[in-house]
């Protein structure tokens, strides 16, 4: 081969390789996807907006205590970021706490006696502490670390509701029971005060009901025994198989001759009212009832006789059996004040 000929050669495989890095230049190009760049925070829009029809790619949510997992909340990054360094950092947080105790007129009610534990890496893997409430209401715990703290709140001449926050987590942002520590803004606990009780006629019945519907009834000023005169009827048709169904028919019937009823949910019902009562309350619970149970569990106030005279039940009647229970106070009297004389602990179901 000539000069020319090796010259025309070479000069024609380098256009050839031109072309061929021109299309792959071209060709990767048209297949990378872009990426968007990583970073904690939902990105902030330009001041040029984007069109409203166009959704925007991430959102800005934030994990609510007890709440849907939210992915978007840049706090998750750092609870990943803790994991990786300490698996049990949940039980290292800072505690620190700041009370109130009130009463039910919202009146601070000092010397409460306050009783604190939390968990933790110690041996005993908790540990406890006690207060008491200064003259204002205010007590308060700090400088300990841990991740769950229970708070217990009790004085003598006062009853404690069980329905208040006890429980409190330090760690966890996402829990229901997760609390920020603000000494302006204590968690508030109420106690209610004793007053002057009354000698009521007071007790537990659990007859066998009959479960044909046949009516039964309860004198609960004589110790709640059967009787033709008693101040409560309970009447219910019941399943009679040894082995029932998941789901039957079942119906009841809560009857106060010549008086009547109110159902509350109070956990002090300490005062019954004076009007609103209605004679009987009924359940009907046939298999295709949208709120369906085997049993039902209610609280009620009850008037009864002339002059009427009142008082509070509590009844569960099984569906599923011929079984009842009635818990009874009844104030012989004819006050409405239904708080008993003693150191009962009283609660609603």
């Amino acid at each position: 081969m000539n000069k020319r000929n090796l010259l025309l050669v070479l000069l024609g495989v380098g256009v050839a390789a031109i072309a061929v890095l021109c299309w792959w230049l071209r060709s990767s190009s048209l297949l990378r996807v872009p990426q968007a760049p990583v970073t904690a925070e939902a990105p902030v829009a330009s001041p040029t907006s984007t069109p409203s029809s166009v959704a925007q790619a991430v959102p800005t949510g934030r994990q609510m205590p007890g709440g849907a997992y939210e992915p978007s909340d840049p706090r998750w990054k750092d609870v990943h970021a803790k994991d990786l360094v300490d698996q049990a950092w949940e039980w290292r947080m800072p505690i620190n706490f700041f009370g109130r105790v009130l009463d039910e007129n919202e009146q601070p009610v000092p010397g409460t006696k306050v009783e604190l534990s939390w968990t933790n890496l110690s041996q005993a893997g908790s540990s406890e502490a006690q207060t008491t409430t200064d003259a204002q209401g205010f007590f308060s715990l700090l400088n300990r670390t841990g991740r769950h703290l229970q708070v217990r709140v009790s004085k003598d001449g006062y009853y404690t509701p069980k329905r208040q926050q006890i429980s409190f987590d330090y760690a966890g942002f996402w829990e229901a029971n997760y609390y920020q520590p603000d000494p302006h803004n204590p968690a508030l606990f109420h106690i209610r005060k004793k007053n002057q009780g009354e000698a009521l006629r007071s007790g537990e019945i659990r007859p066998a009901m009959p479960a044909d519907g046949t009516p039964v009834r309860f004198d609960l000023l004589n110790g709640g025994r059967l009787s033709p005169d008693g101040q409560l009827e309970i009447a219910a048709v019941t399943n009679t198989e040894k082995y029932p169904p998941k789901i039957f028919n079942w119906r009841a019937t809560i009857l106060v001759p010549g008086g009547g009823l109110i159902e509350h949910n109070a956990e002090f019902p300490f005062e019954a009212p004076e009007d609103g009562y209605q004679p009987s309350v009924g359940f009907d619970m046939p298999t295709n009832a949208p709120d369906w149970k085997p049993l039902i569990e209610k609280s009620y106030f009850i008037e009864f006789g002339s002059p009427p005279r009142y008082g509070r039940i509590q009844v569960q009647i099984n569906g599923g059996s011929q079984k009842a229970s009635v818990r009874y106070w009844v104030n012989p009297s004819g006050s409405r004040n239904l708080e008993a004389n003693s150191n009962e602990q009283v609660s609603s179901r």
